[in-house]
């Protein structure tokens, strides 16, 4: 093992791209993974959605009665569970606080800022490492309310001035675009075709990444569960394992949800919390005829996106603590709303055989991440993405490395600096 390493905490998307950048800039690097491979949490089974056109944080106006409107049902798209309701306390406040207009507009504008940065990096680092993860391009965002309609077509018009590329489409423009719409062509008033967007598998890309990173002597070390971090004149100093401590005097956080315990053990208190989300895998391989663009249903708070010759159907959130287990009833919710979006296209394919997944987005309280140094020296974090963690993740990888030798950042750092909270 190089002596003095940097060593990074998870080995998801969040941990792998750090890993990579910090390498570029020629760093030491030791990866450490709680799990038996890469990607095996938040990253495995996404909705596999690149979308800057959906930088909105989740806590838009009105999403407290939202909220308490959804408790105990299991088809709403945000649902909220009792149990949960202690863990969340502290943390919703800040959630709620942040919900007003103004801090919510700001906040879409930074994010769409971090997502565009990251895209352009993910689409070069695809092509120079020669990387394959099922990539397709653009997203149909659907409506079924005039009033949907206008407010999101608002916010696009915002972020054109920002850069967002995006076409208006009536009902007939959505068939044209996406011709397995024709059945329920009736039910739209209209869509948001967003063609600079991509899809593409999230663990496939971590797994060809980590393959990229072992290859140029980076460890990337599964099976390792780290117990704590140790500290000594302010700084940190090491990181606790089963096998005893490793010695670093630079650690980066990025494992998700369980980045808060480990942070929360060093005294620090990330407001992040996980969200989860459900996702159904189906083998299309048969079918005369597949989407070729992701669809994103804005009423049903649904995704149906083509990987290769396997569909998801992605959506939800629900605040339930750290219960990743899959439950029944939310994975009906899927196909059923799967069956309302395409209705012949599900008739045809066997939702029984599919590959059903529940996974913990960390979400952070004002709808960014935390990218950066704590106020413990050495001791860096880069989580809190929510639903734009493949989205946002190559190019908070990059500031988390230029951050980390005091380089200046490729895009402007301070909205999301983890120092604002820690």
């Amino acid at each position: 093992m190089p002596e003095n390493p940097i060593v990074v905490i998870g080995a998801g998307l969040q941990g792998l791209c750090a890993a990579h950048a910090l390498a570029e800039r020629g760093e030491q690097v030791v990866v450490l993974e709680r799990r038996e491979g890469p990607a095996l949490e938040t990253s495995y089974a996404n909705a596999g959605m690149l979308t800057p056109s959906q930088p909105d944080p989740w806590n838009s106006p009105g999403v407290g009665k939202h909220l308490l409107r959804s408790l105990g049902r299991d088809d709403s798209a945000m649902l909220l569970r009792v149990r949960a309701l202690p863990s969340l306390l502290g943390w919703g406040l800040r959630f709620l606080r942040n919900a007003t207009p103004s801090r919510h507009q700001r906040a879409t504008r930074d994010g769409f800022a971090l997502a565009c940065y990251s895209l352009r990096a993910t689409v070069s680092l695809r092509e120079a490492l020669g990387l394959e993860y099922e990539v397709s391009q653009g997203t149909l965002k659907l409506f079924r309310e005039r009033e949907a309609f206008e407010a999101s077509l608002g916010i696009a018009r915002r972020l054109a001035n920002a850069g967002l590329v995006f076409e208006t489409l009536d009902a007939d423009g959505l068939v044209a675009a996406e011709p397995l719409l024709a059945p329920v062509r009736d039910g739209f008033v209209g869509g948001l075709h967003f063609p600079d967007d991509e899809c593409g598998d999230a663990r496939l890309f971590c797994q060809a990444l980590a393959t990229q990173l072992e290859n140029r002597g980076v460890r990337v070390q599964t099976g390792v569960e780290v117990k704590g971090l140790s500290f000594q004149g302010g700084r940190v100093r090491g990181v606790a394992t089963p096998d005893g401590t490793l010695g670093a005097e630079r650690v980066v956080v990025a494992a998700g949800c369980w980045s808060e315990s480990l942070l929360r053990g060093a005294g620090l208190r990330l407001p992040v919390r996980p969200a989860k989300g459900y996702s159904l895998t189906v083998d299309t391989r048969s079918l005369p005829q597949r989407p070729a663009l992701a669809v994103l249903d804005d009423n049903l708070h649904i995704a149906v996106v083509p990987l290769g010759t396997r569909l998801r159907i992605a959506g939800t959130a629900e605040f339930t603590g750290m219960d990743q287990r899959l439950r029944a009833a939310r994975i009906q919710n899927l196909v059923d709303l799967f069956q309302r979006v395409y209705p012949e296209l599900a008739a045809r394919v066997d939702v029984r055989e599919g590959t059903a997944w529940a996974g913990l987005r960390p979400l952070s309280a004002d709808g960014l991440p935390f990218i950066g140094e704590t106020r413990i020296r050495g001791l860096f974090v880069n989580t809190g993405h929510g639903q734009l963690g493949w989205t946002q993740a190559v190019g908070s990888g990059e500031m988390l490395a230029d951050l980390l030798i005091g380089k200046p950042p490729g895009v402007e750092p301070t909205p999301y600096l983890a120092s604002r909270a820690l």
